[in-house]
């Protein structure tokens, strides 16, 4: 096992394993040529479209394919580099320093979109992160930070090019880079050895606090979309503190926080954004403060009951499916209260049917089954892709689907038993 694998705490799924391997043996080019494509080719072409935007036919639907490219280029000569035992000091060096030129493109084109301060920081940050990979000869590596600091790159970019206001919005981009600086600094931190490993779970479920904050926070500014597109983070973020728990171990206050901050995620925020969505009104703080209640319970009760419990199943759907499908409603039945409060109401329910057994879907896909492997991923994919192509409604209306029925089939599954039994 290599010192990557031994040092990582999110699993990698053998099917991403076999698949970077297949693409790896089709592909005859060495890694250092991926990296110099990128520096010679791809950020040239991407820097003349960016200071010409006014005079090129179709400018942003190239800069968009251009970043893209950028991207899988940058992910192939890893996956080449790793595959075929072809990684090396100067390889990892020419592979990082590509990616410079581009963040300080899109820095330089987003300011007076973004506030300068924080784009100063992002550069910094990253800066100081290639300057500990130098010294700390490429310790620095890590898949998670480098998602983050694109999906930010990607803000920045369309922020700066005023792409789809629905979508990116200034305020939505600072927020990203505000988590994106965050994790960066724990790394930061962690490779100077100021930041113990028993620590990172507490730290990670800062993160996860930050975004019900922000899930909060574009509540009350009605943007619903980037509420529950934080807490969707916020979900990923919980599954990662309490893999890094289970990895190095935590402190005496490592329950307690990453409790805090699932309560404030997916009982405070969507209790929230249904008092601001709803009105505001007496009535509207009602339905908000009775989801909350609900939600708090079955946060009480799973910590009560978490020693006795089995880690594979949950009791009770989890409140990370309740607070989505809140969010979720809010969006789809905007004009439709009732409609809502149905879909409270069944959140409510859900999360404290204590004695239905619910698949925990992170483990359910590291254990390697088929139908989580394949399942999973391809909803996740129609996920993305569904806000562009066909608009986000569709997209959060199949995460809806999504939610309800697992929420619904251990009822149904226990339907089609007494069925059978019956007929039997």
């Amino acid at each position: 096992m290599s010192e990557e694998e031994r040092n990582r705490f999110v699993h990698k799924p053998s099917l991403v394993s076999r698949l970077e391997y297949l693409i790896a043996s089709h592909l005859s080019w060495h890694p250092h040529l991926f990296s110099a494509i990128k520096l010679f080719v791809l950020t040239p072409l991407f820097a003349y479209v960016l200071m010409h935007t006014q005079e090129i036919d179709h400018a942003q639907p190239l800069l968009a394919s251009l970043f893209g490219l950028f991207c899988l280029f940058d992910y192939l000569d890893g996956i080449v580099a790793r595959e075929k035992g072809l990684e090396s000091s100067f390889g990892k060096l020419f592979d990082r320093f590509t990616d410079y030129p581009i963040l300080l493109l899109i820095s330089w084109f987003a300011v007076g979109e973004i506030p300068a301060y924080l784009i100063i920081t992002k550069v910094a940050v990253d800066l100081t992160l290639f300057i500990q990979f130098l010294w700390l000869k490429g310790t620095t590596e890590n898949r998670i930070r480098t998602t983050l600091s694109y999906t930010a790159l990607l803000g920045m970019l369309a922020a700066s090019q005023q792409w789809t206001e629905a979508w990116f919005k200034p305020e939505y981009v600072e927020w990203i880079l505000y988590i994106n600086i965050l994790f960066s600094l724990l790394v930061i931190l962690h490779n100077f050895k100021l930041f113990q490993k028993r620590f990172i779970a507490d730290a990670i479920s800062g993160v996860n606090l930050l975004c019900g904050i922000g899930s909060i926070y574009f509540a009350y500014k009605g943007a619903l979309p980037m509420s529950l597109l934080l807490l969707l983070l916020g979900g990923l973020f919980d599954g990662l503190d309490g893999a890094a728990a289970r990895k190095w171990g935590g402190t005496r206050w490592g329950v307690y926080s990453d409790d805090v901050a699932d309560a404030v995620n997916y009982g405070i925020a969507p209790g929230f954004a249904l008092y601001f969505s709803l009105g505001g009104d007496l009535t509207a703080a009602i339905v908000g403060v009775f989801y909350s209640f609900f939600t708090l319970s079955r946060l009480v009760y799973f910590t009560l009951n978490k020693t006795n419990a089995d880690p594979a199943y949950f009791a009770g759907v989890p409140s990370t499916a309740g607070g989505l499908i809140v969010l979720a409603s809010l969006i789809l039945f905007h004009d439709t209260p009732v409609l809502i409060g149905l879909m409270v109401g069944i959140a409510a329910i859900l999360m404290v049917s204590f004695d239905t057994h619910y698949k925990h879907l992170g483990r359910a896909f590291a254990s390697g089954k088929r139908r989580y492997r394949f399942g999973l991923p391809l909803y996740g994919l129609a996920l993305i892709l569904g806000a562009p192509l066909w608009g986000i409604e569709v997209s959060v209306a199949l995460l809806l689907v999504l939610i309800l029925l697992y929420g619904f089939l251990p009822f149904i599954l226990h339907f089609k038993h007494a069925l059978a039994s019956k007929n039997t």
